[in-house]
């Protein structure tokens, strides 16, 4: 078969979706990948053909310079011409390569286009950041809240998400959209559509976690209750040799109690989250604190030399994870489900985009504690990482969390679900 895909520009975005390239290249399918230049390794290293967006290149120029993603800012009017450009690349891609399948990350507006266009026989989306949904319990995005616990509070969250269904995303989403669908001769969406239709694929989605996660909430629209597959973590391991390792790797196989600090891959200034824990935990003789980040050097010129603390600009997580009694992060979803598959229990500081939702998941599921800020002070952290330490259920509920992601599947379900969806559209299509 033949299979598109397209992720969004961030690293994060890429990471999750190597590991799906790479299941259906060694399944025998032929794949081309879209992405920003910036990421050409990352997909050719899959076997994957490589190409770089063009049109969709442009308008994630300004995003990538105000180093955001762009997502979940409800700033709809930056989605003006995000539609057409998708739709420009993807036609760009398939006329020389006629897909059976088209999966996308984020933004899959411009993939409904052209299936509704009769271009692509199927399109499927890949959830890479938390799964929102939009039934009366379901915590809005970047509120960084868990479902309501009474019943005054569950009222009030079920009129909130139907003002957004009913007036908000009509009044300022969907005329967005519909200005973009009309230059390609399409409709405008159907009034008062369920969120889920704004961001997840009615045939397939693919969400990269597990339901428990996720509050096991399920979407409103019973066209995507049926058409939503939990696959866990998706991680594409490549060969590690000693060799590659840090000379002091054998301390981190050693020792008892291993902490991982780091800070993901967009938001990485040291100052917020990186150089406050180990000002709290230098000191701690039991501790072996173990610092991933490209600003290790600047850390270390600002804590001093310390004997419990290593630096790298990078370490295998499917290697490092294992080793961890807790892993301090600012939140991102990849990494928060990656820990948690190994049973890692979790310190989070993140508040900007998604984080928050990521880190409330963890805190609502007692696999670790939420800190709720970008800038915990050293007393903080802490504070926090005592009670995680001291306390074995922490661990307990990150083990049990770990069972449930890893029975999910990864990137062979994942490559499963994209070749059933590919038979099923490619019959519909013979058919008519």
């Amino acid at each position: 078969m033949k299979f598109l895909l397209h992720s969004h520009f961030p690293a994060g975005h890429a990471y999750p979706m190597q590991a799906i390239s790479q299941a259906l290249v060694d399944r025998g399918h032929q794949v081309v990948w879209l992405m920003s230049a910036d990421n050409e390794a990352r997909v050719k290293v899959t076997g994957a053909t490589f190409v770089k967006t063009r049109a969709i290149a442009t308008i994630d120029a300004p995003f990538i310079k105000a180093n955001s993603t762009g997502l979940l800012d409800r700033q709809f009017h930056r989605l003006r011409a995000r539609v057409v450009a998708q739709v420009a690349d993807y036609r760009a891609v398939l006329a020389d390569f006629p897909a059976d399948a088209l999966l996308v990350d984020v933004f899959p507006h411009g993939a409904r286009a052209l299936h509704e266009l009769g271009e692509i026989p199927a399109y499927a989306t890949l959830g890479v950041i938390p799964f929102y949904t939009s039934g009366a319990a379901a915590p809005f995005p970047v509120s960084g809240d868990s479902p309501p616990a009474s019943w005054l509070s569950l009222m009030w969250n079920g009129l909130q998400q139907l003002i957004n269904q009913w007036i908000l995303l009509p009044l300022f989403l969907a005329p967005v959209i519909n200005r973009q669908r009309k230059v390609l001769g399409l409709k405008n969406l159907p009034f008062g559509e369920p969120a889920e239709y704004f961001t997840y694929s009615p045939l397939l989605h693919i969400q990269a976690s597990c339901a428990t996660l996720e509050f096991s909430q399920e979407p409103k629209s019973k066209q995507h209750r049926n058409r939503v597959a939990y696959v866990g973590p998706l991680v594409r391991l490549s060969p590690t040799t000693l060799s590659q390792l840090p000379a002091w790797w054998e301390t981190v196989m050693s020792h008892s109690r291993v902490v991982g600090i780091t800070q993901g891959t967009l938001a990485m200034d040291p100052t917020s989250l990186i150089i406050p824990s180990v000002r709290a935990l230098k000191d701690d003789p039991s501790l072996l604190l173990i610092v991933v980040s490209p600003h290790g050097k600047d850390v270390k010129v600002q804590i001093g030399e310390t004997d419990n603390v290593r630096y790298a600009d990078w370490l295998p997580y499917h290697l490092l994870l294992p080793r961890l009694s807790l892993l301090i992060t600012n939140g991102g979803y990849g990494s928060i489900t990656q820990a948690l598959s190994h049973g890692v229990p979790l310190l989070c500081a993140g508040q900007t985009e998604d984080k928050k939702d990521t880190a409330a998941r963890v805190a609502w599921c007692g696999a670790g504690i939420d800190l709720k800020t970008d800038n915990p002070t050293s007393d903080q952290v802490k504070v926090a990482v005592n009670k995680v330490l001291a306390d074995e259920s922490y661990s307990a509920k990150a083990h049990l969390l770990g069972k449930e992601l890893n029975d999910q599947g990864g990137a062979q379900k994942a490559s499963e679900l994209l070749e059933e969806l590919a038979t099923e559209y490619a019959k519909d299509i013979r058919a008519v």
